[in-house]
């Protein structure tokens, strides 16, 4: 079946790899990730040390990162892609499955992949929170400006959830990435494209968050397994209905204030629910998604995740001048906000950033950290 995932779940299930090439038909991969996941990947599949690894690639990688991985591959005679590691080393191997199946750059950024090269790729994730290993979409840059690759043969033929990866994550990485994996399932709950399956994903990533968040910065190894798959669930939300105004305004805030991507995009998630409340329009798909958090009013909800940001101590940036809010709201993805459920002006986006890094008062920052401390109790 067309777009169909061969996943492999469960703590330590990495030592299943060698079964997936097989049924994949991948006798000669390259690896795409960088150390330390590269070697531990190696250490539980000695199998692959012979393998050819390519690590020279960017964090946010950039479409001539694609052209050197490609000329590997070629080289050593490789019939397939394993990554392991964030949404960079997976969206790095996709964008080399992508070089190999395009005539030309242009081909590339224009998602016109001729299928040629079969070139089966299996991701597994080093992070709880992109859900890329569950999409057709890489991001890459070209000369500094982002570009998404967009095309059914980029989806990963096989996932392994493994999530004995995630222990040795630094511990703002795995905030950020687990607020990326919350923002994408309340995203693609909203947005324009969803639908009954896409909704199913959405909810089962918010309350995966939602229930495991604190027991997984605890350390709870059954915990982490959950996050991992809620991340999953949230990838498997957008590849059907892609995300909206939350993630279209984060990439700004990631590059001009070096906040990491989930963290970006949960600054404004809060107060563009709190925007979209006040309009009629919203009030039955807003109620709902309350609903499915176990929360009483949707009011909360936005408290809800201010709050999340507060007990976890991820600053949020002091409002910027007006020429920096200016910039921020002309920086905004028109295809993403394409996705959100209301039109916004530049204005209201400009707003928007305003409203997100205007301090709480403290008795209002209290109510959102009280309603998060207290939730799921009872």
């Amino acid at each position: 079946m067309a777009g169909y995932q061969k996943v492999i779940r469960g703590r330590d299930s990495l030592k299943r790899l060698q079964e997936m090439t097989g049924k994949l038909g991948i006798r000669k991969p390259m690896i795409v990730g960088m150390e330390p996941l590269t070697g531990l990947l190696m250490k539980k599949n000695p199998w692959l040390l012979s393998s050819p690894v390519y690590s020279d690639f960017h964090a946010n990688p950039d479409l001539a990162d694609t052209e050197k991985g490609a000329a590997v591959y070629i080289r050593e005679n490789c019939d397939g892609l394993i990554s392991v590691g964030g949404g960079s080393s997976i969206d790095t191997a996709k964008a080399i499955k992508a070089r190999l199946n395009a005539a030309c750059e242009d081909d590339i950024i224009h998602s016109r992949l001729r299928g040629t090269d079969a070139c089966p790729h299996i991701a597994v994730p080093g992070t709880a929170g992109t859900g890329s290993e569950a999409t057709q979409i890489a991001v890459a840059y070209v000369n500094g400006i982002k570009v998404s690759l967009n095309h059914e043969m980029l989806k990963p033929d096989g996932v392994i959830l493994d999530a004995s990866l995630l222990d040795s994550l630094p511990l703002y990485h795995k905030k950020s990435c687990a607020l990326d994996a919350l923002a994408q399932g309340i995203e693609s709950y909203w947005s324009r494209g969803a639908n009954d399956d896409s909704r199913v994903h959405a909810y089962l990533a918010i309350i995966g968050v939602l229930d495991n968040l604190k027991n997984y910065l605890n350390g709870d190894p059954h915990a982490a397994e959950e996050m991992l798959d809620a991340s999953y669930q949230s990838g498997k939300a957008i590849q059907i209905t892609r995300t909206t105004a939350a993630h279209a305004m984060s990439y700004m805030l990631t590059k001009r204030m070096g906040l990491a991507h989930g963290h970006a995009c949960m600054i404004t998630l809060p107060t563009l629910w709190e925007m979209m409340q006040e309009k009629e329009e919203m009030q039955d798909t807003l109620r709902d998604i309350s609903e499915k958090m176990r929360l009483g009013d949707m009011r909360m909800a936005p408290k809800l995740l201010k709050g999340i940001l507060y007990d976890l101590e991820m600053d949020i940036p002091p409002v910027p001048d007006e020429e920096t809010l200016d910039e921020l709201a002309g920086s905004v993805n028109v295809e993403r906000l394409n996705n959100h459920p209301v039109t916004m002006t530049k204005d209201e986006i400009k707003t928007a950033y305003r409203r997100a890094m205007t301090p709480l008062r403290e008795n209002e920052k209290l109510a959102c950290l009280d309603i998060w401390r207290y939730y799921g109790r009872g």
